[in-house]
């Protein structure tokens, strides 16, 4: 493993949560991946409509939708995910929040 992959994968800049879920108005730009931080191609953009339930669980902020369906976004510290999880309920405000502690 390279420096730069360490460095793209646990350095906390990388978390920013404005820069993880970004609000576009009705869509919202997920960088679930710290790779998707560095080129939009592996985000994903979703309605916010989509997501009826938020999940924190340790180092993982968790999207789900309806059907069950999921989006992971993983953080590499449980205090680089809670403000992730804060951020996803600001903007999906009808969304089911659920915090799991270990």
């Amino acid at each position: 493993i390279s420096a730069i992959s360490l460095y793209f994968s646990f350095g906390s800049k990388f978390y920013d949560p404005e820069k993880v879920l970004i609000d576009m108005g009705d869509h919202v730009f997920i960088s679930h991946l710290p790779k998707a931080r560095l080129h939009k191609k592996y985000g994903k953009t979703i309605s916010k409509s989509f997501v009826t339930k938020i999940q924190l669980a340790g180092n993982y902020v968790t999207l789900f939708n309806n059907s069950g369906n999921a989006i992971d976004i993983w953080a590499p510290k449980d205090k680089l995910a809670k403000p992730i999880f804060e951020q996803a309920k600001n903007i999906f405000k009808n969304a089911e929040t659920v915090e799991i502690n270990y």
